[in-house]
């Protein structure tokens, strides 16, 4: 069945409100559950819409409308999804929410530049200040002398204030 869409922009609009809006709540629900936040869940129902518009004369049958809404949300949540899971693997800090504002915010942080950190800089921050070596045995354990490993533990300080102080 091909459906013959509106030619005129005020129509093709018209047609497009009344037949996809009222699909926007499902939408939310069904972001909401796959992102799990609702601000997230709201870009990703724009979004959908969005994409919809673009793609509305190719819709065919009307009957399955709510099937391709419904996909090309999840497509967006999964999206959505992927770049939220990158953003806190890499330690961005381009939310909304201030990242400082919550325990697993700050961890985030401190992940992303503790893996910033080089390997002896790692080694000597874990071994002074999770273990309480001094830095002279931290120096024994990573095989350097005492002055390069306080200048490993100083510039990976320094870095982790950082990253804490932009963030």
């Amino acid at each position: 069945m091909v459906v013959t869409m509106p030619t005129s922009g005020e129509d093709r609009r018209a047609a497009f409100e009344r037949s996809v809006c009222p699909e926007a709540r499902r939408l939310f629900g069904i972001a909401l559950m796959i992102l799990e936040d609702a601000g997230e869940a709201e870009d990703a129902v724009q979004e959908t819409l969005i994409s919809a518009w673009r793609a509305w004369d190719s819709l065919r049958d009307p009957s399955k409308q709510t099937a391709w809404l419904t996909r090309i949300c999840v497509n967006q949540c999964l999206r959505s999804r992927h770049r939220l899971r990158r953003w806190r693997i890499l330690g961005a800090r381009d939310l909304s929410v201030d990242p400082r504002d919550d325990l697993e915010g700050r961890l985030l942080i401190f992940q992303g530049a503790f893996r910033s950190l080089s390997p002896a800089q790692r080694a000597v921050v874990i071994l002074h200040f999770r273990d309480g070596f001094t830095v002279s045995e931290c120096a024994g354990f990573i095989g350097c002398r005492p002055g390069t490993a306080r200048s490993h533990l100083g510039r990976a300080v320094a870095k982790l204030r950082k990253e804490f102080a932009d963030a």
